[in-house]
């Protein structure tokens, strides 16, 4: 789950208000998917944006800050403000909400606590076969936090030209096939792998440094991100209507990286309008600002939901009703919403004010 990463010190990244738009529709497509189970993998689009979003900001503070490995100056100093900014910006939230799914009682978070207090949840999944309970999403809050300990190592060997940048956005596919069809032959959840997820990633630092190229800058309008969506989407149907399905969770992270990077590019090239002019977009940068909150909460919200529905009422009808998705969007987005604004307003903004202290050293 992406989160915003303005740099600090004598080079700070520009805010990119558009952003936080992308962040409200991903994290709402999350939601739509993860509540109501469609058969087209809509939650897919929301977490793949996600993670090119990671490699769009990650990779953009470690070339503009100079924090991979070997760069020029203290380096090293750099480098461990770059963590400590990333540990505090993501894990005091994370812990928060740890503890309220451990007071549900959530069984995994019972059985498996210190997979989910170092993080690596994702590793515990893919061991395991199957999701847990309420915290299945926290796979990929452990795979940004790999990648941030991974990237300044990779970008410090890797030449910063988009030649080779692509080489490691087809180690991802080139990962999952191996591991699927030759290291561990039928394991379920080789995507939850973080060497899985470099094509996202790599798309991302490939989309900031080259986003003002003019040819990039040609591509940003809605309709190539239409096109880009359409085209995955019509990618799904053919392999869907084959029941090629082992296919499709090989290639969908690959193919999501285009029209993925293309939305960010548009957004990242659109006017900032003040509120007065739009105040749709206004809502969606608020929503975008607390994605982070909702990602935390939204899938525990719901096993506390099915409990009170089977504790109140007897019948399977009414279970049936209760537990569709228009009233269990009724009731949770209100609570969703709601703890993510408390852990913006009392915990997030604070540290992000305090994190924004830790400047970087000139190289």
């Amino acid at each position: 789950m992406a989160t915003a990463a303005v740099g600090a010190g004598p080079h700070p990244l520009a805010y990119r208000p558009g952003l936080d738009a992308v962040r409200a529709v991903g994290i709402m497509l999350v939601i739509l998917g993860h509540w109501t189970h469609p058969v087209f993998p809509i939650s897919n689009m929301g977490s793949m944006t996600f993670f090119v979003l990671s490699g769009y900001f990650i990779s953009g503070i470690i070339w503009k800050q100079q924090v991979y490995v070997g760069a020029p100056g203290g380096w090293r100093r750099r480098l461990g403000i770059f963590y400590l900014r990333r540990l505090t910006r993501t894990l005091p939230p994370y812990y928060v909400a740890l503890l309220v799914g451990a007071a549900l009682p959530l069984a995994t978070l019972h059985e498996y606590p210190l997979w989910f207090i170092v993080p690596v949840s994702n590793q515990l999944f893919y061991h395991l076969g199957h999701w847990g309970e309420g915290v299945g999403h926290y796979w990929t809050m452990a795979v940004d936090e790999q990648f941030y300990l991974l990237w300044p190592v990779a970008l410090a060997v890797l030449p910063k030209r988009l030649r080779w940048l692509s080489l490691v956005l087809l180690s991802g596919l080139a990962f999952r096939y191996a591991w699927g069809y030759w290291v561990a032959p039928g394991a379920p959840l080789v995507l939850a792998l973080m060497p899985s997820c470099l094509d996202m990633f790599a798309a991302g630092a490939m989309l900031r440094h080259a986003e003002q190229q003019p040819w990039v800058r040609r591509l940003a309008h809605f309709r190539w991100v239409a096109v880009g969506w359409l085209g995955w989407a019509a990618v799904w149907l053919a392999l869907y209507l084959n029941n090629a399905h082992e296919l499709w969770a090989l290639l969908y992270p690959t193919a999501g990286c285009l029209p993925a990077a293309l939305t960010l590019n548009w957004a990242l090239h659109q006017p900032t309008r003040p509120p007065s002019e739009n105040r749709a977009l206004e809502l969606l940068r608020w929503v975008g600002q607390r994605s982070y909150g909702i990602y935390l909460y939204h899938l525990m919200l719901p096993v506390f939901y099915q409990r009170a529905v089977y504790k109140v009422f007897p019948t399977a009808e009414a279970r049936h009703f209760w537990l569709g998705p228009l009233p269990t969007a009724f009731f949770l987005l209100p609570l969703v919403f709601g703890l993510a604004w408390a852990s913006w307003v009392w915990l997030e903004a604070p540290l992000n004010r305090w994190k924004n202290k830790l400047e970087y050293e000139r190289a």
